[in-house]
């Protein structure tokens, strides 16, 4: 169990082993932070018919079928994008209301609940004002803000966050061997499976040459233009901007308090507009950012 998710999950085992979880959990947190890693956790619980000190055994039949993935009560939606349409909800319906093969529980995983269409969530709402017996569901979501608030309503809501910092950043330096980036520190106090995924791979390198970039334009050693072409189109730029002005700008110019309110605000309109506003001319809007960014920063 990841260490900044231990607390959670023992509240919730101990739930699942006085009989006394509801039937749908909501787990909301940043991405990263590891919902569905503890949902599953918690399911594995729940399948295992002899439990040892609130772990499942790994042994026992149903442990070894849901360590094989052959499991026939374990349901898990493993679609990575798009949508959540009205037919995998009713393929959920249909597995709730099926009879137990082991004998035991039902238990399911819905990752990603906020990508439901209207649809889905409708017919979500059917299975979750009549459960089932002995049937239990978890949802996980980073946008609980997207989620119909009549099924936020009828799901019990635990946040999951890292609530030690010194913590996940030890953790983080643990799974490598190579120096752990400042801006990686930080995300990890939010996201510690990003921030690995970062490190592990070339994007914690592009993530340094954009915060180079940022460093030169607010130094005025590069225009606009050099910026916005360097930045735009990378996957990290959302990431890399939120930690380069509520940590890195402040370092680098006296920011009046007032400034850096402000520039914050705007950097998350920004990021609103950019998932919400269809047709946004996106280099414009970046080209914005960045130059309000410059002239609260003067």
């Amino acid at each position: 169990m990841l260490p900044w998710l231990e607390h959670r999950y023992q509240q919730l085992a101990s739930l699942a082993l006085r009989a006394e979880l509801p039937h749908a959990i909501l787990l909301t947190g940043n991405t990263g932070v590891g919902k569905d890693q503890l949902a599953e956790a918690l399911l594995a619980l729940l399948l295992c018919q002899q439990p040892q000190q609130h772990q499942p055994c790994g042994t026992c039949k149903s442990c070894r079928l849901r360590l094989a993935s052959h499991h026939a009560d374990y349901w898990h939606q493993t679609e990575a994008e798009g949508r959540i349409g009205v037919d995998v909800i009713r393929h959920l319906t249909s597995f709730f209301q099926s009879r137990a093969q082991q004998g035991g529980v039902r238990v399911a995983l819905l990752p990603h609940a906020e990508r439901m269409s209207e649809a889905a969530a409708n017919a979500l709402l059917k299975t979750l004002e009549e459960p089932p017996q002995q049937s239990f569901l978890v949802l996980t979501s980073h946008q609980p803000a997207m989620l119909l608030p009549t099924i936020i309503s009828r799901c019990q809501h635990w946040p999951i966050s890292v609530n030690d910092a010194e913590q996940a950043a030890a953790w983080l330096q643990q799974q490598s061997q190579q120096p752990v980036p400042d801006f990686l520190h930080d995300m990890a106090v939010s996201a510690p499976l990003q921030a690995l995924q970062w490190l592990q791979s070339e994007q914690a390198l592009e993530a340094q040459e954009l915060l180079m970039q940022l460093e030169q334009f607010v130094l005025k050693q590069h225009d606009v233009q050099t910026v916005v072409k360097a930045l735009e189109k990378k996957s990290v730029l959302t990431v890399v901007l939120s930690w380069f002005i509520r940590q890195r700008l402040p370092e680098l110019v006296s920011l009046p308090q007032q400034a850096h309110w402000q520039l914050l605000q705007y950097f998350q309109r920004w990021c609103r507009d950019e998932h919400q506003v269809l047709g946004q001319n996106k280099t414009l809007a970046l080209t914005a950012l960045l130059l309000e960014l410059k002239r609260l920063s003067t």
